[in-house]
């Protein structure tokens, strides 16, 4: 049975054949426009296309060979693309969204009955083109921001940037990376989403997805398909951090790809004493396995958003500054250059941690973002005495929760990220996460894992697992 799906579900603000897919980018822009935008450029050693639009077809077309490359499937897949105006301010951006045009159940092959699947899956697995042939029948709908190559959305960058291979061709720190944005919503097309409502619960026509079957509450370790309510499951889109993938292949793998999760270790004074959640930084070196310890020292002025009034004090010490204002960067800066041999970064907002994003070449020391409440108590307790502690990790792999990779859970619900993206809170970071990233380019790290539970094969032999430093010739 099939059933056609109306828009995009999935958002970055993813026995059959044994032959490697062919997945063909269907161009779905006007003249002039997207793929077919005729402004010169200059090739780059990693793209040889010597027109804008040359160029974005090109890494499209990178993008949907490498996962090609990598899935089990005769049956063409075929991916409607376009580039036109999304979302987007001078803060936050849709940078692209792509999902599944339709969904089948019940098809030859099928390894659970009664269970939706997406068309380009369920193609592979019966071995026949479900959805019909021709020239309108794509598998996978998909649509890119224009806006950010406008200069019309995210103040500081440039446009897209266009190289395919990170080595040829380093990534500006004022341009986003198109490669990792499309390997992300292809997959989605592939399957990366769920078809169950986020919103509601309510199963697709009234019957799961093969998503649905590996979504669980981890404390109960009730999945989706177990729970008798849509009221449960609804609960449970929101349930952050206890809605967990139960699959056998992404928890098998997990250790593959996850770290332990960055923390905070207050070691005196005791009645401050503890480890405490953090948010790593994508800019200068990663704090070392065996943590960076040190007393803790507030930097003047507390923002350090300019040259540090005591650097004698700081020198030497782990700095202590508050965000808001400048850069993390430039806080992380002005903290080196007056000695800091690392820099902690209290929040100015109620809950959760900094973002710590950002790129400066020349940063030499490592720096954590962590809790407002954390930043108030070490203020209160330096006030008195001395203040040490380690930018280290915590015992659990960052990201999990039981022993089971978590999912995007946030209160309320984002539709087009929720349940259908890995949690935010995975260290290192993952290419299915809800946002983009500096440290991804070319890594798929659990995403195949994933699709394995789902039902698809791959090329790599039984046993053997060839994806973790991305797409590996």
């Amino acid at each position: 049975m099939k059933i056609k799906i109306g828009a995009a579900l999935a958002a970055l603000c993813i026995a059959g054949s044994a032959s490697a897919a062919t997945i063909t980018i269907v161009n779905n822009d006007g003249p002039g426009e997207g793929f077919n935008d005729t402004t010169p450029v200059s090739p780059l050693a990693s793209n040889p296309g010597t027109t804008l639009g040359a160029q974005r077809l090109f890494v499209f077309q990178t993008a949907a060979n490498q996962w090609g490359a990598r899935l089990n499937s005769s049956v063409e897949i075929r991916v409607r693309a376009a580039f036109n105006p999304l979302t987007c301010s001078g803060t936050s951006a849709v940078l692209g969204s792509a999902g599944a045009v339709s969904v089948f159940r019940d098809f030859p092959n099928a390894p659970r009955p009664q269970t939706w699947y997406s068309v380009a899956l369920a193609n592979a697995i019966a071995g026949t083109d479900l959805n019909g042939t021709g020239a309108s029948q794509e598998e996978i709908n998909s649509q890119f921001n224009v806006d950010i190559d406008n200069g019309t959305c995210l103040t500081g960058v440039a446009g897209w940037y266009y190289g395919t291979n990170p080595t040829l061709d380093p990534p500006p720190a004022n341009r986003t990376a198109l490669l990792p944005v499309v390997f992300h919503e292809l997959a989605h097309g592939l399957g990366f989403q769920t078809f169950t409502s986020t919103t509601t619960g309510a199963l697709f026509n009234g019957f799961p997805d093969a998503w649905t079957r590996f979504l669980a509450d981890a404390p109960t370790q009730t999945t989706w398909l177990a729970m008798t309510s849509d009221a449960q499951r609804q609960a449970s889109a929101i349930s952050d951090p206890n809605l967990v993938w139960v699959g056998p292949n992404v928890t098998a793998d997990k250790t593959s790809f996850l770290g332990n999760s960055p923390a905070f270790i207050v070691t005196s004074p005791t009645n401050i004493a503890g480890s405490f959640a953090a948010q790593a930084a994508s800019f200068g070196p990663a704090v070392p396995a065996g943590g960076v310890s040190g007393e803790v020292v507030a930097a003047l002025p507390e923002l350090a958003c300019t040259a540090l009034t005591n650097p004698t004090a700081v020198a030497g010490k782990i700095a202590l500054v508050d965000r808001g204002t400048c850069n993390f960067t430039v806080k992380v800066a002005n903290a080196q250059a007056a000695g800091a041999i690392a820099v902690v970064v209290a929040n100015n907002a109620a809950t959760g941690l900094p973002g710590m994003g950002g790129s400066e070449p020349t940063i030499a020391i490592p720096s954590y973002g962590v809790s407002q409440a954390l930043g108030t108590s070490i203020r209160g307790a330096l006030a008195g005495g001395t203040v040490n502690g380690t930018l280290g990790f915590s015992a659990e792999l960052a990201g999990t929760n039981r022993g089971f990779v978590r999912m995007n859970a946030p209160n309320p619900v984002q539709p087009g990220s929720s349940v259908s993206h890995f949690t935010t809170d995975a260290f290192p970071n993952l290419l299915m996460e809800p946002s983009l990233t500096g440290t991804i380019f070319d890594q798929v790290d659990l995403t195949i894992a994933l699709f394995r539970d789902l039902g698809w094969t791959d090329t790599a032999p039984p046993g053997i697992y060839v994806f973790g430093d991305g797409f590996e010739p």
